[in-house]
């Protein structure tokens, strides 16, 4: 399921270089430490190169201390959400018989690294609608120590997408039923296994249209916009060279308009990796995630 909002991309960034671009995202994974980009900030790097470009740029130096205290925030606030008022099958045990031990540990590993990377998700994606909105974030001016970077090596099998074709179908189903552009990547990670992704949605969508889970979304949103004041440096874009560079105003608000409908749905997102993480026995997600 693709956005509605039609962003063109303009003349300045049919210009800007695939290699940059590259590099961008290449530099997001590295630095988020995740083996794949997620749906909802691809979506923005094919709306508009430039923009995103800049956008990470000035988030990037925040990926420190202060965002892995947010992200740990954000992502206990889920998991005790979903423990306290829904409840998770036990699908590590259900699948013992179905597949086979090494599947067993890789989708332990697919909902350890869905728990660790969907709050962060949701804190880069908070920033870029700002970041598009033209509201700038302050930052606390602290400087804080660079933290270790790369992908971590259990991840390694993740950045290359499988998906069959009988997960489609509940893929799509989950993107239109948590109203989102796209299906959260802590299910996509599960695609090629329809086996374990069926039970796995079927246990987490009658929880949607609880009031728990709008409670505990609004929450969630509420927490990271909050957060964003925690962090050291200032999101704030030089609109002037953008704009030199074929971005217009025009562009930026049907970018905004864009981001925002991923920006909805984050919150969903990361209660759906907390439900995933908890189906499969809660693994150790560790200190640097």
């Amino acid at each position: 399921m693709r956005a509605e909002t039609d962003v063109r991309v303009d003349e300045g960034d049919s210009r800007h270089s695939v290699a940059v671009l590259g590099a961008v995202r290449d530099d997001i994974r590295q630095t988020l430490r995740v083996a794949w980009i997620d749906p909802s900030i691809e979506a923005v790097a094919a709306a508009s190169p430039v923009f995103f470009t800049a956008a990470w740029s000035a988030i990037r130096p925040n990926v420190g201390r202060s965002f892995l205290r947010l992200s740990r925030a954000l992502r206990s606030l889920a998991a005790e959400s979903v423990r306290a008022s829904m409840d998770p099958p036990d699908l590590r045990k259900s699948l013992e018989r179905r597949v086979s031990q090494e599947e067993i540990r890789r989708l332990g590993e697919a909902a350890r690294a869905g728990q660790a990377s969907a709050a962060k998700v949701l804190i880069v994606v908070t920033a870029l609608l700002r970041a598009a909105r033209r509201e700038p974030t302050a930052g606390t001016g602290q400087e804080e120590p660079s933290l270790r970077r790369g992908i971590p090596d259990w991840q390694r099998w993740m950045s290359i997408e499988q998906e069959a074709e009988r997960s489609r179908p509940v893929l799509e189903r989950a993107a239109r039923r948590l109203g989102s552009p796209e299906a959260p990547g802590a299910l996509r990670l599960f695609a090629r296994w329809p086996e374990a992704l069926a039970p796995l949605w079927k246990g987490m969508e009658p929880n949607l249209q609880s009031d728990a889970w709008t409670a505990s979304s609004t929450k969630l949103r509420r927490t990271v916009r909050a957060g964003l004041a925690s962090l050291p440096h200032p999101i704030d874009l030089q609109w002037p060279a953008l704009y030199e560079r074929g971005l217009t105003d025009a562009d930026r608000r049907r970018l905004a308009e864009l981001v925002a409908s991923h920006e909805r749905a984050s919150p969903s997102h990361t209660l759906a990796a907390a439900f995933a993480w908890l189906s499969f026995g809660a693994p150790e997600v560790g200190l640097e995630s």
